[in-house]
Parts: C-alpha cells; sequence; structure tokens
C-alpha cells in the first residue's frame, strides 16, 4: 500500500496515511511517460528562430573577380555560405513545434508519474495549507517544519489562493499548481510533491462539478394593447391591401 506522511497545518509531522491506490498503485508506462514530457517540452517551444540565408545578407550584387584567369576558385557573389558573413545554408526557420497526444496516453502517465512519485517516497500530505498574508516567511517556516525546505516542490491545491501564490513566488525551485492544472512533466520535475488534504480528494473523485445556468425562460412577445384601456377586446387586424380595393369597386 502506497503511503504519504502527514503534517499538520503547522508542518510538524504527525502519522503517515494510505494513498488512494487508484490513482498511486498503477501500472508504470515509461513509454507513456516519455511521450508526454517529449510533447510537453516541444510545445513550450516558441518556434522563432531564425537565420538570413545568402538572399537576406547584405552585399553581393557584383561578381567578386573574373570566371578565369585569376587562379582563384570561381565565384559568383561575396553572399555566398563559404563566405564571411555570407548567407546560413539550410538554416532554421520560424515553424510550429505543437503536437498532440493522445487523452489515453496522458492519463496512462499521470498514473504513472504519480506511482512514480509513492514509490519513492516523494509525495507528503498537509491537512491544511492557508496562508493568512502573502508573506513568504509564513510558507518557509511551514517547509522547515516539515523538513522540505531548500529542494524542489510542488504545491498541489484544490483550489486557487492568491496569498499562497504569492508567498510562493520568492521560494526557489518551489511552484504551487491547483490539482486540475498538474501535468507529468511538472511531477517527475520535482523532488517532493506536497497535497493538501483537500486536494487528496478532489484528485480521487475527480474534476470539479460545474455550476449549471439557471434555464433562462423565453417570454413570448407582449400582445399591443387596445386603445381602450377598459376594453378586453383583441386588437383589430389590418386587411389587406387588395382585400380593401375589392370592397371599395363593390
Amino acid at each position: 500500500m502506497a503511503k504519504a506522511k502527514l503534517h499538520a497545518a503547522d508542518g510538524a509531522f504527525k502519522s503517515e496515511i494510505d494513498l488512494p491506490a487508484s490513482h498511486f498503485e498503477q501500472p508504470i508506462s515509461e513509454a507513456a511517460m516519455y511521450n508526454v514530457v517529449d510533447v510537453y517540452l516541444g510545445n513550450q517551444r516558441q518556434g522563432t528562430h531564425k537565420t538570413k540565408n545568402r538572399s537576406e545578407v547584405s552585399g553581393g550584387g557584383k561578381k567578386p573577380w573574373k570566371q578565369k584567369g585569376t587562379g582563384n576558385a570561381r565565384q559568383g557573389s561575396n553572399t555566398a555560405p563559404q563566405w564571411a558573413r555570407g548567407g546560413k545554408a539550410h538554416g532554421p526557420l520560424p515553424h510550429l513545434y505543437k503536437r498532440d497526444i493522445n487523452k489515453k496516453v496522458k492519463k496512462r502517465a499521470l498514473l504513472s508519474a504519480l506511482t512514480v512519485k509513492a514509490n519513492e517516497n516523494s509525495v507528503y500530505v498537509i491537512e491544511k495549507l492557508v496562508m493568512s498574508a502573502p508573506k513568504t516567511q509564513e510558507l518557509v517556516k511551514v517547509l522547515t517544519s516539515a523538513t522540505l525546505a531548500g529542494q524542489k516542490n510542488l504545491i498541489i491545491v484544490s483550489d486557487a489562493d492568491q496569498n499562497l501564490l504569492l508567498a510562493s513566488r520568492n521560494i526557489p525551485n518551489t511552484s504551487v499548481e491547483r490539482v486540475w492544472d498538474i501535468h507529468t512533466y511538472g511531477l517527475l520535475n520535482a523532488k517532493n510533491v506536497i497535497f493538501t488534504d483537500s486536494a487528496i480528494k478532489a484528485l480521487t473523485t475527480g474534476a470539479p462539478a460545474q455550476a449549471e445556468a439557471a434555464p433562462v425562460a423565453v417570454k413570448a412577445p407582449k400582445a399591443k394593447a387596445a386603445k381602450s384601456a377598459g376594453s378586453d377586446k383583441a386588437p383589430a387586424v389590418a386587411k389587406p391591401k387588395a382585400a380593401k380595393a375589392k370592397a371599395e369597386k363593390a
């Protein structure tokens, strides 16, 4: 059974708890983790690399020397790649590195990463991690009490906490993520994965239910009221012009 160290809100160690087998005791697929990490890192690239070819560098326009009789190799332009300050041959061009990956592979990789961290005893649970103010010292005090300070930590919470996010920004190698935003690379890149108690529950129960919008009642267009306020008669319907002309002839 996969276990994790349970710490109090102040970072003091309390006991060990069992981690849910549905997420921390799954078959490990190294191929799935490799593919997901490869795609994730590739998608982070901007792809704005660019070098100038021989038509873009300055120079050219005149043959450096005549074709024959000089003893030198024939040259057509000083912008050729073999010349100093010449164009780059087969240089990189801007393009996208974005790729997609199968959802099942992504899920298998995430469960594999969680299982790897559990097997390494790198999963920790803190009962409640709430900052009263966005102060880095408070978070450092909690991590120091839990003997996790100075390491690469990934803190996973269930709800966005602005104070916790601001408090963690000045701590090197420490990041805060919502449980819905964790990914394989973030888990493998961290030395310690720190869950809050509510984040563990949210991980096992699934994504938060979106609040369903109340159905909007469509109002029927109001009929024009009769000229007289007290009249209950329906408004008269205008006759077509053709029918009115026939009535006048008769």
